[in-house]
């Protein structure tokens, strides 16, 4: 009897212990069941193709040569006034949007500035581009986004080699063989490009603006140097910040490393001259064949500079 009463008591409990443990199944069973059924959100499209600089007065600003990487982009709600942040990305782009609905969708260009992956910018200088999208689920919405410079910007020089006289004529270096020459070979685009030539007796070049140029930080706010370049050798460019003794400060402060190809760089400017603290600059670059091992690295090398702009507020 002992042994019938101590056999019924196990199995009562061994019966609530399934008993609960089937509940428990039953109600994860009926948890993850109507996950199941909730719908995920179906997001939407947006492709967006890279800038295309647009010309709008040719004799202000120069040409409409570009190197816009990236945009950073966002939706405006009109109606519920709510903006929703898109990030940044590299063009071209397909980003899928949760957001439905029509919006505004606004994108800033933006550039490596001074050829650096790391220091990504919305170029100041460009406009911002402006749309109206309708975006559906799963539907696909391409935008052709375009830019043109700012009214406000201010191009204190612009060096296109189209003119009789070179900017960059003021020779540095000692050597009268070595300058920057309006030239038509390899043309960027027009009619001339500039154009350097070094060799093993001539191989350095350091050339600096003829005028010297009057900025105001406080008023200038950003200041970039623009240009397009294909170099067989490293090159720095730099700027000359003279006092009112007429004492030069000389500062190199950008690199570009060889390029077979043209290319297209911008240069953040602004630290540069707003801590030099005077208001008078030249502006100066420099290159030269590397020496190694007691020999030079190249027997003859080129350089080529294009629409070299200095462009500030």
């Amino acid at each position: 009897m002992k042994l019938k009463h101590h056999f019924s008591s196990k199995c009562s409990r061994f019966g609530g212990f399934f008993f609960k443990k089937t509940i428990l199944l039953a109600a994860m069973a009926a948890v993850f069941s109507a996950c199941d059924r909730e719908e995920e959100p179906i997001p939407a499209y947006l492709t967006v193709e890279p800038f295309q600089l647009l010309a709008t007065s040719p004799d202000v600003h120069g040409s409409v040569s570009e190197k816009i990487t990236h945009a950073r982009m966002f939706l405006f709600d009109n109606v519920a006034n709510v903006t929703h942040q898109l990030g940044t990305v590299e063009l071209p782009a397909t980003i899928p949007v949760l957001n439905t609905g029509e919006f505004e969708l606004n994108i800033d260009p933006v550039i490596k500035a001074n050829g650096n992956t790391f220091y990504l910018q919305t170029y100041p200088f460009y406009k911002r581009f402006t749309t109206t999208v309708n975006l559906q689920p799963n539907e696909d919405t391409t935008v052709e986004p375009t830019s043109t410079y700012s009214t406000e910007a201010v191009f204190e020089f612009i060096e296109d080699f189209e003119t009789p006289s070179v900017l960059f004529s003021v020779d540095r270096d000692d050597n009268t063989a070595t300058s920057l020459q309006k030239s038509e070979d390899d043309v960027f685009e027009g009619d001339f490009s500039g154009k350097v030539t070094l060799d093993t007796a001539n191989a350095v070049i350091v050339a600096q603006t003829a005028n010297l140029y009057e900025i105001d930080y406080s008023t200038a706010a950003k200041i970039f140097m623009e240009l397009n370049y294909k170099t067989d050798v490293p090159l720095e460019f730099g700027v000359v910040a003279i006092d009112d003794q007429g004492e030069e400060v000389v500062n190199f402060e950008f690199v570009v490393l060889e390029k077979a190809e043209w290319n297209k760089i911008y240069f953040d400017m602004t630290d540069l001259i707003s801590t030099a603290k005077v208001n008078r600059f030249a502006f100066i670059f420099r290159g030269g064949i590397p020496f190694q091992d007691g020999k030079f690295t190249l027997d003859k090398a080129e350089i080529y500079l294009d629409n070299i702009k200095l462009v500030h507020f």
